[in-house]
């Protein structure tokens, strides 16, 4: 679409310079022309069929070269036409510059690279834990297609709300991918609260233009952190081991109710090689936690947490953390 709309000038230009030197030049003058003319053919010492398409530059070369024509047209109507044919030198000029630059505009149209066009799409989550769901515990990806000329663009998170931005990223256009870690994504995602939503859009900046996504739903995610072999110091002095299992929101249990009570499974390889599966309950209240056969577990494999509710697993990060 490009190419055509750019070759448009240059067809124009083609065309009306063959328009002018078929039709135009016979046409200059009007009626001054087509009364020489017109005289020119009621002479009857003259054949009436050669003049049929004549221009004033015709007429004024048969004046020139024939004695007849002169004896035909006055001295007043050869003063009209070579006025004419100055007239038409001059629009022939004009003429020709004009559709030459409509070529010329054409031409530069088609070489010059095609201005660059961007199209940003919906901010992606990458992490598989959120199954597609975007989360501001995992990284975000921005995207977007390209047409044109390279040149840097700016990328950024836009809080549809709030108008809260991400810092701006600086990128050629065909690398077509940022990726902003969860904290780039906090400055943008404002609302913290339990079970909120923060509604974010892609944004991409070029020096011509900007261009945004549709909007979708980021996610306030809940972390879980057990902290095995803990100090706890009593307020007798004495100290004793302890595990704790909480759920947290920007890693404060303020965010969420107090009775905020969850369960996860702990999940690691036994010293005899099978897993351990050991299953936990755990309230914000009191998140002290009893596991039983730890002295069992292989710490030289990896262990884990698996989320078993209330909320959406898609939304939740587990985490553990001390070592015996």
């Amino acid at each position: 679409m490009f190419k055509f709309i750019a070759g448009l000038p240059g067809v124009l230009g083609v065309a009306g310079f063959f328009a002018y030197i078929w039709v135009g030049q016979s046409r200059i003058g009007g009626e001054i022309l087509k009364q020489i003319v017109t005289k020119l053919r009621t002479a009857p010492n003259l054949d009436v069929a050669q003049y049929t398409n004549l221009t004033p530059a015709k007429i004024g070369k048969l004046i020139e070269s024939d004695s007849r024509v002169r004896e035909v047209v006055n001295e007043q109507d050869q003063k009209l036409l070579r006025l004419l044919i100055i007239l038409q030198h001059v629009l022939t000029v004009i003429v020709l510059l004009a559709c030459a630059g409509l070529v010329a505009l054409s031409i530069w149209l088609i070489s010059r690279p095609e201005p660059l066009s961007v199209s940003a799409l919906a901010p992606q989550a990458i992490a598989p834990d959120a199954k597609g769901a975007l989360v501001d515990l995992d990284p975000i990806v921005v995207q977007w297609t390209s047409t044109g000329k390279d040149e840097p663009v700016s990328v950024f998170l836009e809080n549809v709300d709030t108008g809260r931005r991400t810092q701006k990223k600086t990128v050629s256009s065909n690398v077509r991918s940022v990726r902003f870690e969860p904290s780039e994504i906090f400055e943008a995602a404002t609302s913290r609260g339990f079970h909120r939503v923060n509604r974010i859009r892609s944004v991409i900046e070029w020096s011509a233009n900007t261009n945004v996504s549709e909007s979708k739903d980021l996610l306030v995610g809940i972390e879980i952190d057990l902290l095995l072999n803990g100090r706890l110091v009593t307020p007798n002095g004495k100290q004793r081991p302890i595990h704790t299992l909480f759920a947290t929101i920007d890693q404060s249990t303020e965010q969420l109710p107090q009775d905020y009570c969850f369960n996860v499974d702990f999940v690691a390889r036994s010293n005899m090689g099978p897993p351990l599966i050991i299953p936990l309950h755990s309230c914000n209240s009191n998140g002290e936690v009893q596991i039983p056969a730890l002295n069992q577990v292989n710490w030289n494999r990896p262990v884990g947490l698996v989320y078993g509710g209330p909320d959406d697993p898609r939304i939740v990060r587990t985490r553990v953390s001390g070592k015996p």
